[in-house]
């Protein structure tokens, strides 16, 4: 997998269809880069440095010479979504969100169709690595890994968006996919010009609504599994909550295995006949075991393995 940053900037703060400049950065799987470029682009407006606000004075590092001569929105529009719709890129930028919006208003003022894609934020991940609740700008981040850009520059906020994911791949020791997984990241998306924003999940999913759904999930996969024989008719089988929430192959394996011996699932412990343990014991478990070994002293259940049940050693 090879990563794409992209950053856009505006002329005119006021109008955010009057993107100038698209900064390009790729990388390969190790985060060499490949390839960098600023595509400038006539914004056909009144120039704003100022921002939004009277004051801000933000420099875009602007030849307006330059952007005179430079193609505009509509002749780019082909190779950028060819660049961003592109399935062997991760798509990764900073405040991805306020990118997407510009791209959006852009193709709505030249008429063009909507760029859908997928993408992820380097700023909201990185925040989350960090433990921090503070939305933290690119420059302050640049600073804090070591990588010196000249800000609001495309092609150099894009490049520190790629430096930030590759800071985190290698401080985390964890892939992209990984760091996604773990904090539990909702990619970013734009279709038809409706704009989702990358956010975290976490602590927005209860874990009553997260085991309810893996429950469910269990339940739809049992009941699509075709009986072969009758060797568990009548027997009642529970789960350690950890193997339940697991979602792989082991847990699809047990559940096969009782389904087609015409053996019966349950989320409920006091309904059970059998508790099949995981084979390694997690803090998921710690409080639902105390209760099995309570129903078990008193005959009510019977703790099995995972590879007793799929030899039938009950």
């Amino acid at each position: 997998m090879k990563y794409l940053a992209f950053d856009i900037e505006a002329a005119n703060g006021y109008m955010l269809s009057s993107v100038c400049s698209v900064g390009i950065v790729i990388a390969d799987e190790n985060f060499n880069i490949l390839h960098r470029e600023n595509i400038w682009i006539n914004p056909r407006t009144k120039y704003n440095l100022n921002g939004t606000r009277p004051g801000v004075g933000i420099d875009l590092h602007l030849d307006k010479k330059l952007l005179k001569s430079s193609p505009d929105f509509k002749q780019i529009y082909d190779r950028l979504k060819n660049l961003l719709t592109d399935r062997q890129y991760t798509i990764v930028g900073h405040a991805v969100d306020s990118d997407v919006r510009m791209l959006n208003k852009s193709c709505e003022r030249y008429g063009l169709p909507s760029i859908d894609f997928e993408f992820i934020c380097s700023q909201l991940l990185y925040r989350l690595y960090k433990g921090e609740n503070e939305v933290k700008g690119l420059s302050k981040i640049a600073d804090e890994i070591g990588v010196e850009f000249s800000q609001h520059n495309s092609e150099e906020d894009a490049y520190a968006s790629m430096m930030t994911l590759k800071y985190l791949v290698e401080h985390s020791g964890l892939s992209v996919e990984e760091l996604v997984t773990k904090y539990h990241v909702r990619r970013g998306s734009n279709n038809n010009f409706e704009l989702i924003r990358p956010v975290s999940l976490e602590g927005q999913i209860s874990k009553k609504r997260v085991t309810q759904a893996a429950i469910d999930g269990i339940r739809e996969y049992v009941s699509s599994v075709k009986k072969t024989n009758d060797k568990y008719k009548g027997k009642v089988f529970c789960l350690a909550r950890s193997l339940e929430l697991s979602g792989g192959d082991e847990l699809y394996a047990v559940l096969r295995h009782i389904a087609e011996c015409n053996g019966r699932y349950t989320a409920k412990l006091f309904k059970g006949n059998y508790y099949v343990a995981n084979d390694v014991s997690v803090q998921t478990d710690v409080m639902r075991e105390k209760k099995v070994a309570e129903l078990a002293e008193q005959g009510a259940i019977k703790v099995i393995s995972i590879a007793d049940l799929l030899e039938d050693r009950l």
